[in-house]
C-alpha cells in the first residue's frame, strides 16, 4: 500500500512539474530572438519576452517572470521592482524603436508586438495518468 502511494505521488510531482515548466513557457519563451545590440540583462530579457506573449501583462505576471525560480513566492510581490526593471528596459530600447506602454490599471504592452513574438503561444498539454 505504502508503495502504491509513493509511486501515485511522484506519479503527480512528475505532472505538476511538467505543469510547471509548460507555464514557465509560456510565460516567459526561449524562442524570442534578442538582439544582441540591445544589451539586455537576464532580467530585462525575461521581461520582453513575456511582454511579446500578450497585449497586456500585468505586473503581477511581469513579477513571476522575473522571479519564478525562487521559493520565496509567497509574499506579496513587490511591483516596485518590476517597474524598476521596466523603466531600465524602456531606456535601453528607446533607442531601437521599441516602445513599452503602460496599461493603467492593467499592467504593460509592447507597440508593435507581434513583430518580435516568432509563435504563438501554444496550449498546455495533459500529461497522462496510468492507473
Amino acid at each position: 500500500m505504502a508503495d502504491e502511494l509513493v509511486a501515485i505521488l511522484k506519479e503527480e510531482n512528475a505532472t505538476l512539474r511538467e505543469r510547471i515548466r509548460q507555464l514557465e513557457t509560456l510565460l516567459t519563451p526561449e524562442d524570442v530572438d534578442v538582439p544582441l545590440e540591445w544589451q539586455l540583462a537576464n532580467a530585462e530579457r525575461r521581461i520582453f519576452s513575456a511582454l511579446t506573449r500578450l497585449d497586456v501583462v500585468s505586473k503581477e505576471m511581469l513579477y513571476q517572470a522575473l522571479y519564478s525560480d525562487r521559493l520565496d513566492l509567497d509574499r506579496e510581490p513587490d511591483c516596485n521592482a518590476v517597474e524598476s526593471h521596466v523603466s531600465k528596459l524602456r531606456k535601453k530600447l528607446r533607442p531601437f524603436g521599441v516602445v513599452i506602454i503602460s496599461k493603467r490599471f492593467t499592467g504593460y504592452s509592447l507597440m508593435n508586438r507581434q513583430q518580435y513574438a516568432h509563435t504563438p503561444p501554444f496550449p498546455l498539454t495533459v500529461v497522462a495518468r496510468h492507473g
